[in-house]
């Protein structure tokens, strides 16, 4: 079912941004809003949002669904205790992209600062943790097709609530532009 929906949403985002056709990328310029997916930390939807030239909000929602593997076992009690748990992440970032390389396709990096909130279903304690992340990444977008940008995506990660510690996170992912 989640496979279904993930791909007629791929689907949907590929039919519309191929409607429009021009005669180089797209991206960030005529077009300025993109959605899709990324696979890492998070999994799940990504979209950008470019607000000035060089400068985008990249938005991100992902899940989890632990405990795929029957992770039970016996506590100290003897009662059977399962890790069996979801949750859900979503991320706002402020993105400064710069070009490396334009041809054929043009490759652009980018650094950012955002935040990062993430929820845990069937916990039993601290079932949210909000943190500060650093993005960097590379973004390739094409001639042809002029709507879609491929990017990867590291981000050193600093939570505070509801206690303080690192995290790295990272991700590859592909988004069309409506």
């Amino acid at each position: 079912m989640r496979r279904t929906i993930i791909t007629a949403i791929a689907a949907a985002i590929l039919v519309a941004c191929a409607a429009r056709s021009a005669h180089a990328t797209d991206v960030g310029y005529s077009r300025k809003f993109g959605i899709g997916l990324e696979l890492g930390d998070p999994t799940g939807l990504s979209a950008k949002l470019w607000v000035a030239p060089t400068n985008a909000l990249d938005f991100g929602l992902g899940w989890w669904g632990f405990g795929v593997g029957n992770n039970c076992f016996r506590n100290g009690a003897n009662e059977v205790v399962c890790n069996t748990f979801g949750g859900g992440t979503f991320n706002v970032d402020y993105l400064w992209q710069s070009n490396i390389v334009r041809g054929t396709a043009q490759l652009d990096w980018h650094i950012g600062a955002g935040g990062r909130a993430i929820w845990f279903s069937g916990c039993a304690g601290d079932c949210f943790d909000l943190g500060a992340r650093l993005p960097l990444g590379l973004d390739l977008m094409f001639q042809n097709p002029n709507f879609l940008e491929v990017f990867f995506e590291v981000a050193p990660a600093f939570y505070v609530v509801p206690s303080a510690f690192p995290a790295f996170e990272g991700g590859l992912g592909v988004r069309g532009y409506l």
